[in-house]
């Protein structure tokens, strides 16, 4: 396989730590393959190319130079995907493939409908990795290794779709194929509700309380500490399938509390044990 692999120009639109790692993990593959960071700061665009991630890098898609076989990755914040990837279509040739990396698929697919240039070559995407840290300085090249990869299906054709799949494989993830309703109930329950409890769980102490917080308090809470205003928008884009994960958990902390109350050691033994066998299975 030549230094370019099976990639010549990949764009980057959005070079936090998922846009970051992508270019990080595309440059440590296949170094003669041009990335192209595309963002509203430049200052951080230049910052990214002085690191190494970057070739180069533009403002805008349109004042970019696109090859027509490139593959538009669009890593922003799941508000702004649908209008990029719109712009994305309009700005660039027939044969490049738009993916995304948004962990919202529905809503995000709905907008991106309502365009035929752009539903005809947006597939979309989410690599399920990632940290509570943000920006291209925590870009790791193997963020992606091991780690799932839902593909949603498409309007877009076989050959887009394959060439997605085939793309996020290229960087070590393992790619599975959901529609975008099914990846959005999952991940309600798998990614955004372990997020809504991780802030109630933490929400429930006191400052002065934190002192004695030990290893359980941090591992179950870690996730709380990320960037408020992105998870907001996660929360918010995905409400009708959190919402049935919330009334999900709210009705097994009901079954626990009850429990609790009739000193029922029998159930509260059956309910972690349950939890403990789910969660050594991941």
């Amino acid at each position: 396989m030549s230094a370019s692999g099976p990639h010549k120009h990949i764009v980057v639109h959005g070079v936090g730590l998922i846009g970051g790692s992508v270019a990080a993990a595309v440059k440590r593959r296949w170094p003669a393959c041009r990335v192209t960071g595309v963002g509203r700061r430049p200052e951080r665009l230049q910052a990214a190319h002085a690191a190494g991630l970057l070739d180069d890098w533009s403002h805008t898609l349109r004042e970019a130079s696109v090859d027509y076989d490139a593959i538009v990755v669009v890593c922003l914040p799941v508000d702004l995907i649908a209008l990029a990837v719109i712009e994305a279509a309009e700005a660039t040739p027939d044969g490049v493939l738009i993916t995304d990396a948004g962990s919202v698929k529905q809503s995000v697919q709905n907008a991106i409908a309502r365009s035929g240039a752009a539903s005809a070559r947006f597939v979309g995407a989410h690599p399920i990795a990632g940290s509570e840290q943000s920006g291209f300085e925590y870009a790791d090249s193997e963020l992606f290794v091991d780690r799932p990869c839902v593909v949603t299906a498409s309007a877009a054709g076989a050959k887009f779709e394959q060439r997605c799949q085939d793309f996020w494989r290229s960087l070590g993830a393992n790619v599975s194929v959901l529609d975008s309703q099914e990846h959005d109930r999952v991940l309600a329950l798998t990614s955004h509700l372990p997020h809504v409890m991780a802030a109630v769980t933490t929400s429930c102490v006191e400052e002065s309380d934190l002192k004695f917080a030990g290893t359980g308090f941090r591992d179950s809470t870690r996730v709380a500490a990320g960037d408020c205003e992105l998870w907001q928008q996660i929360l918010c884009s995905n409400r009708t399938q959190l919402l049935d994960a919330i009334r999900k958990a709210e009705a097994g902390l009901a079954q626990f509390s009850t429990a609790l109350r009739d000193d029922d050691h029998i159930s509260v033994a059956a309910i972690l044990d349950r939890a403990a066998q789910l969660r050594r299975a991941t």
